[in-house]
Parts: structure tokens; C-alpha cells; sequence
């Protein structure tokens, strides 16, 4: 009788695991629907918000996606106000994402978009591969993604100020490698997580690797080009 409580225990534990990845990457391709609609849209938001922000239209949809990733993670528990808060964040990301794509385009062809989708898509799947086979605990790259992401954030708001075209390249290829860090991580702790309540959580977290992951492949492989 214990061994058949013991056995039932574990079905029911590993179901409830498969329901929680399942409804992670439910969220995550909700997400990217959210951003794909935001691309689409972003010439017209661009046009609206030209005449009234003028050459200020980056910073304004910095602080836009910045406060917006701060709202998502603050309510990522709170049902239903956690699906409106990721739905605005992947939109505004999707609108930025829209804005740097035909930038980018203007000087170099839409190529370096595709191969940046494209690479985003392969590195997206190899890591999450890698995650799932080997079933480690990659926690220990915890440093390095902290480092990565500040070196990141930080080096991407001087390359903004100053307009560092070389130096955004190099924080571009920093930020690849630290987001695909924190890709394996995250997924790592999604798959060993006994906390089965945070679904958004753990979406808003990998689409933000991504959304870093294609952004900057996008600036490495156009950037030099414009």
C-alpha cells in the first residue's frame, strides 16, 4: 500500500510538472504572438508618437518597455492583472523590435532580420534541448548572467548616450552570450522548481532572454552595415 501511495505521489508530482512546463510555454508563445503583433504595428506607433516625442522616441519607448517588465514582474502572481501586464510589456517589446528591424533594413535588407529570427530560433531550441536532456542544474552560472546583464544594461545605455556605434557592437555580442546563459539557466529552474504557481514568472524571464537574444544578433549582424 505505501509503495502504490508512493508510486501515485510521484504520477501525480510529474503531471503536475508537465502541466507547469506546458503552461510556461503557453505563456511564452502568447508572448511572442503579443510581440508579433506589436511589430506589425510598429510603423504606426512610430508615426503617432514622432510628432509629439520628437527625437526623444527611444528613450520614450525605453521607459515605456522598462516600466512595463517592472509592472509584469510585479503582478506575474496576481490573476488576471499578470496576463494584461505581460501582454503590454511583449507588445512594446514587439514595437521596439519592429522599429530597430526596418532600421536595420533601411541600410543592410531585411537579411539580417531572418538570420537573427533564425539564429534567435536555433539558439532557443539547443539550449532548451540541452536544459531537458541533461537535466543539470546550471544555478551555477548565476554570477556570470548577473555580470553579464549589468556589463549589458549599463554598457547599452552609454552606447545610446554617446552614440557608440563599435562599442554597441561589442555589448551586442556580451549580451548574446549572457541572455543565452540565463536561457539555460532559467529553463534549468523551470524543470527542477517545486513552486508550481509562477507559470508567468518563468515565460516573462525566457522571453526576455529571447526578446535580448534577437535584438542583439540583429545589431551584430546589420549594425555595420547601416
Amino acid at each position: 500500500m505505501e509503495f502504490q501511495r508512493s508510486w501515485q505521489g510521484a504520477s501525480e508530482g510529474t503531471r503536475s510538472r508537465v502541466d507547469f512546463v506546458r503552461s510556461v510555454y503557453l505563456w511564452l508563445m502568447g508572448g511572442f504572438a503579443v510581440a508579433a503583433l506589436g511589430a506589425v504595428s510598429a510603423p504606426f506607433v512610430a508615426r503617432a508618437l514622432v510628432p509629439v516625442v520628437g527625437q526623444y522616441l527611444g528613450w520614450v519607448l525605453f521607459g515605456a518597455q522598462f516600466g512595463t517588465l517592472m509592472f509584469a514582474s510585479s503582478v506575474r502572481r496576481r490573476a488576471p492583472l499578470n496576463k494584461l501586464a505581460y501582454g503590454l510589456f511583449t507588445f512594446t517589446s514587439g514595437v521596439i523590435a519592429g522599429i530597430v528591424a526596418l532600421v536595420i533594413a533601411s541600410g543592410a535588407g531585411f537579411t539580417p532580420v531572418f538570420l537573427a529570427f533564425g539564429l534567435t530560433g536555433v539558439v532557443f531550441m539547443t539550449l532548451t534541448i540541452t536544459a531537458f536532456v541533461t537535466k543539470k542544474d546550471f544555478s551555477f552560472l548565476r554570477n556570470f548572467v548577473i555580470v553579464g546583464i549589468a556589463v549589458m544594461f549599463f554598457g547599452s545605455l552609454a552606447a545610446m548616450i554617446f552614440h557608440l556605434q563599435t562599442f554597441s557592437l561589442v555589448i551586442s555580442g556580451v549580451a548574446v552570450i549572457a541572455c543565452s546563459a540565463k536561457l539555460l539557466w532559467d529553463t534549468s529552474a523551470m524543470l527542477r522548481t517545486n513552486d508550481f504557481g509562477d507559470p508567468a514568472g518563468f515565460a516573462l524571464s525566457l522571453f526576455v532572454s529571447l526578446y535580448n537574444i534577437f535584438i542583439s544578433l540583429m545589431n551584430l549582424l546589420g549594425g555595420r552595415r547601416r
